[in-house]
C-alpha cells in the first residue's frame, strides 16, 4: 500500500502541473495530426491496385480476362470499344490494353500481346502486383479455354501459388500514430519524471523519506510504478483516441499488443527513473533527456519508417529502446502480426527496463543514504 501511495503522490503531482498537461495529453496528438496529415494515406488494409483495362476485342475471351482480372483485387475500371481514355489529371496510372484479334489468337494458338502501360507517377509495388495479377488471369483463363471440355468445379489438377511480396511501408497515421505514441511516453518520462525525481532529490524529500517507516526497496518501486503509471495514461489516451478519432486499427492481436505495451511502459518508467537519478537539477535531467529523447525517437523510427532509411542506420537504430517499441508496433498494427512476432521486441525491452531499473536503483539508495 505504501508503494501504491508514492506512485499515486508522483501521479497526483504530474497531472498537476500544466506544462506536464501539455506535453502529456495535448501536444502529442497536435503533432499526430500535423505528421499524420502530411503522410496520411488510407486503411491499410485496402489494399487495390487502380487499373484501367481498354477492351478493343469484343469477344467472349476477353469478357472472361476482364471478370478474372475482377477477382485479384483491383480498383477496375474498363473502357469499352468506342469510349475515350481519360486524360490529364483524370489519367489512369496503369492501362491494359486488350488488342483486337485477342480471342481470334488464342483460339488459332497464335501469340498475342498485351500491353500494360505505367504512368511516370505510378506506384512500382502496384505495377509488380498488376503483372503477377494479370500473368495468374491469362494463366487461369488459358487453362480454362484448353481444358473447356471438363467440369470447372472438379479440376484435375488443383496447383497453389504464392509470391513474395515487398512488405508495406507504414504511412500516415499508422506510421504517426506509433512513432508519436513512443516517443512521447518517453518524452513524459524522461523530462517530467525525470526532472520530479531530480527534484526531490535536490530538495531533500527523498532523504526525508528515507528515514521514515519506508523501506528503500518500496520507495525505489513506488518512484518506478508512478512513472510507469504516468506512461500508462498516455498510452491509454493514444489507443482511445486512435480508434476513435484517426480510426486506427490496432491489429488482431489484443493480448500482443498489450505485452508490448507493458514492456515499453516498464522500459520507459525505468529510463525515467535512471535520468532522475543520474542528474543534479531538474533542470538539467529535462533538457537532456528531451534531446535524448528526441536522437532515439530519430534513428529508432518514431518521425519516418525505418524502411526508408539506409540499411546501416536503420541496424543502428536497434541499439536504443524506441526501435524495438516500433518494430513491434508495425508488427501488430500495419503488418497483421501476433503474439509470436512480438517475442523478441518485448524481451529485448524488458532486459532494458531491467538494466536501467537496476542502475536507477543502486544510484537511488546512495541519494538516500
Amino acid at each position: 500500500m505504501r508503494v501504491l501511495a508514492i506512485a499515486r503522490q508522483d501521479l497526483r503531482l504530474a497531472l498537476r502541473d500544466r506544462s506536464s498537461i501539455f506535453w502529456i495529453f495535448i501536444a502529442p496528438f497536435l503533432w499526430v495530426y500535423l505528421f499524420g496529415s502530411v503522410m496520411r494515406a488510407s486503411d491499410p488494409n485496402d489494399t487495390r491496385v487502380g487499373l484501367t483495362v481498354v477492351v478493343q476485342d469484343a469477344s467472349v475471351l476477353a469478357e472472361r480476362l476482364v471478370a478474372q482480372l475482377r477477382t485479384q483485387n483491383f480498383d477496375l475500371k474498363v473502357i469499352e470499344p468506342g469510349q475515350a481514355l481519360p486524360t490529364g489529371k483524370e489519367a489512369p496510372a496503369r492501362v491494359l490494353t486488350i488488342p483486337r484479334g485477342f480471342a481470334e489468337a488464342i483460339l488459332d494458338r497464335k501469340k498475342v500481346a498485351l500491353d500494360l502501360h505505367e504512368d511516370e507517377n505510378a506506384n512500382p509495388e502496384g505495377t509488380f502486383a498488376t503483372q503477377v495479377a494479370l500473368h495468374r488471369a491469362t494463366v487461369r483463363l488459358l487453362a480454362d479455354e484448353a481444358l473447356g471440355g471438363l467440369d470447372p468445379e472438379r479440376d484435375a489438377v488443383r496447383v497453389r501459388a504464392a509470391w513474395a511480396a515487398v512488405r508495406r511501408i507504414p504511412t500516415g497515421y499508422y506510421q504517426s500514430i506509433p512513432g508519436n505514441l513512443v516517443m512521447f511516453v518517453l518524452i513524459s518520462t524522461m523530462t517530467y519524471g525525470a526532472a520530479l525525481l531530480a527534484r526531490d532529490r535536490k530538495s531533500g524529500i527523498l532523504r526525508r523519506l528515507g528515514v521514515s517507516p519506508l523501506s528503500r526497496a518500496e520507495l525505489v518501486a513506488g518512484k518506478i510504478l508512478g512513472r510507469a503509471a504516468m506512461a500508462a495514461v498516455q498510452v491509454g489516451i493514444f489507443l482511445l483516441i486512435g480508434l476513435a478519432v484517426f480510426r486506427i486499427d490496432w491489429g488482431r492481436s489484443p493480448l500482443g499488443l498489450a505485452g508490448l505495451l507493458l514492456a515499453y511502459i516498464a522500459c520507459a518508467a525505468a529510463l525515467g527513473l535512471l535520468g532522475g537519478s543520474l542528474f543534479a537539477s531538474p533542470d538539467a535531467a529535462s533538457g537532456i533527456g528531451i534531446v535524448l529523447v528526441l536522437a532515439m525517437s530519430a534513428i529508432g523510427g518514431c518521425w519516418w519508417p525505418a524502411e526508408v532509411m539506409p540499411n546501416w542506420l536503420r541496424l543502428a537504430g536497434f541499439a536504443f529502446p524506441t526501435a524495438w517499441a516500433m518494430d513491434g508496433l508495425h508488427q501488430l498494427v500495419s503488418w497483421g502480426g501476433g503474439p509470436r512476432d512480438v517475442l523478441l521486441p518485448c524481451a529485448v525491452l524488458s532486459l532494458y527496463a531491467l538494466a536501467a531499473g537496476t542502475v536507477a536503483a543502486r544510484l537511488l539508495r546512495r541519494s538516500i543514504s
